[in-house]
């Protein structure tokens, strides 16, 4: 199964790409499922739900409300609705973690159809002129201004891509200055492996067996993107290449994080730069680039082309071939050891 998911802003305008989710399968390997363990399911079932009923044009649902989310849907499984309140939450949890200076405190709201035809009707309605570009997803969702809206593509897969723009809509709202392009989709394919235990999703970015063969893949074929193209290109552009293409351009973010966060130096880095983002102090670095504070409010191309490879230098490492050949080495043995062994879950919810 093809799946994609856009988060677009359109300002003034000028449309700029922030996310695309694009995979076979975005699951890890070996994860475990709620509905092969029947105590688990059971369990699930028992939990209470605050729901409230909820119409969209001639199709009955509900209104899930939970600490920090509404989530609308038509989804009538009540095993369904619960899992995707229990990953929201999860998620909303791994994101604090991850930005703790952030004040994002909800309720943030989420549209899952039960159907594509319903998403369609919804998208026309609510997506203005961003909708004909949404409308061309094959299957997922996107993230307008903060609003994520997408449809059931089978219940792992969908549980994947909300997890996947649910980073997106947490970053709309925390961080005063927008996230480069490479670092807001590489921490948003973070979430995409998602395991169960019990009635508690856990995250495992290490296995994202998905994006990890579309690595592996772009390494034999010597396809790989160079750090410097990676930081400077966002998902409006590699949207219009090759699915190969794109899908070693998601792999590479997935994988480039995964790098940075390997290494205590680099890691370190990382923190500042989401820190400085959070606090509003990202963009003091491109003074005297040649960006105007108009494209940086309007997140411009220019701002993106400028910004990815600014802070790239500034907060990771001043040399990016010198950068380029270490990430190179890490992924050939990352690749030929994958998968890694996972010592401990990484967040779950509480």
């Amino acid at each position: 199964m093809h799946f994609s998911g856009i988060c677009l802003r359109k300002l003034a305008g000028v449309i700029v790409a922030g996310g695309l989710l694009a995979g076979c399968q975005a699951m890890g390997g070996g994860e475990t499922r709620v509905e092969n363990d029947p105590q688990g399911v059971a369990a699930l079932a028992s939990e209470p739900l605050s729901t409230q009923a909820w119409q969209f044009g001639n199709h009955a649902g509900v209104m899930i409300a939970t600490p920090h989310y509404r989530v609308y849907t038509t989804i009538g499984d009540p095993i369904y609705q619960r899992l995707l309140a229990k990953l929201l939450e999860a998620n909303f949890a791994r994101s604090t973690l991850l930005n703790p200076q952030s004040r994002v405190s909800g309720p943030l709201d989420c549209y899952v159809f039960a159907t594509r035809g319903q998403w369609e009707t919804y998208t026309r309605v609510h997506a203005g002129g961003n909708a004909a570009v949404y409308l061309q997803i094959a299957a997922g969702g996107y993230c307008q201004e903060g609003v994520f809206a997408g449809y059931d593509i089978g219940r792992e897969p969908t549980l994947s891509v909300v997890a996947h723009e649910a980073w997106h809509q947490y970053a709309h709202f925390a961080f005063k200055d927008r996230l480069p392009a490479w670092l807001d989709e590489g921490l948003a394919t973070q979430n995409e492996a998602i395991d169960w235990q019990g009635t508690l999703p856990v995250f495992r970015p290490e296995l994202n067996y998905r994006r990890f063969l579309a690595l592996k893949a772009a390494m034999r074929e010597n396809r790989l993107w160079k750090l410097s193209d990676l930081a400077s290109t966002h998902a409006g552009r590699v949207i219009k290449l090759s699915q190969r293409q794109v899908d070693a351009y998601y792999a590479q973010v997935w994988s480039f994080v995964r790098f940075l966060e390997s290494s205590p130096r680099y890691r370190q880095g990382l923190q500042r730069l989401l820190a400085d983002a959070n606090d509003g102090r990202l963009v003091q670095s491109l003074k005297g680039m040649g960006v105007s504070r108009i494209e940086i409010e309007r997140f411009s191309e220019n701002w993106n082309t400028v910004a990815g490879p600014t802070y790239l230098r500034k907060y990771i490492c001043d040399d990016v071939e010198m950068l380029q050949r270490e990430y190179e080495a890490w992924a050939r043995e990352f690749v030929s050891t994958w998968p890694p062994r996972v010592k401990k879950p990484e967040v779950r919810s509480q």
